[in-house]
């Protein structure tokens, strides 16, 4: 159960209070229910580890509910990604595991025993089989063949399916350097996942 749900089903201390929080929590809700999967997927493809990239995603959803009423519609997925990015480069940076908080009872809390978010694995449930398939191994090596600059461009707008604003918004950079860099990264992705897929092809038909 995600937290965001078993903090509903909390009996209020304050009607009052619950009643004006509702449509925080609603809103809150409503971008994990969005997001969440996504913004997983995008981290452990970053850091190629599950166990950091969901408190990597814990941690932004958490910056995300500390800074929700600042946070417009039209730029929640930018910024997600962007708080999402900057935190896996701290962590690439330390070389080990930041701190992290943890959302319960519908608040922003220090507590280690509150039930952490829940996100989905890339090794479990329908999509495990597609995840681990042989293509998805050469995707995933040649992505990580790929300059960053190219890799991280490719990433946002090909594979997470931002677009060139939120890209860019993302990467710090302007939409005409994003158009440029996605050109030679698919340029790049398409001609090296060709080659592999010549070269791992039987002799019989690769001539």
């Amino acid at each position: 159960m995600g937290l965001a749900r078993k903090s509903q089903a909390q009996p209020a201390a304050n009607p009052a209070a619950a009643t004006e929080a509702s449509p925080r929590m609603d809103r809150f809700e409503r971008y994990l229910d969005k997001f969440r999967g996504p913004i997983f997927t995008y981290v452990v493809r970053l850091v190629k580890d599950e166990q950091t990239a969901e408190d990597i995603a814990q941690e932004t959803f958490v910056r995300l509910f500390r800074e929700l009423e600042g946070i417009r519609d039209q730029t929640a997925s930018a910024w997600l990604y962007r708080v999402a990015r900057n935190l896996v480069t701290d962590y690439v940076r330390k070389k080990k595991p930041v701190t992290f908080t943890v959302l319960q009872g519908g608040k922003v809390d220090d507590d280690e025993d509150g039930e952490p978010l829940q996100f989905e694995h890339a090794t479990r449930g329908p999509a495990a089989e597609t995840v681990n398939s042989e293509l998805r191994v050469m995707i995933d090596q040649t992505l990580d063949a790929m300059s960053p600059k190219f890799r991280d461009v490719l990433e946002l707008v090909d594979i997470q399916q931002l677009t060139h604003d939120e890209a860019a918004e993302v990467l710090g950079c302007s939409v005409k350097t994003v158009s440029a860099r996605l050109s030679r990264a698919r340029e790049f992705f398409t001609n090296r996942l060709a080659r592999r897929v010549d070269l791992d092809a039987p002799r019989s038909l690769s001539k």
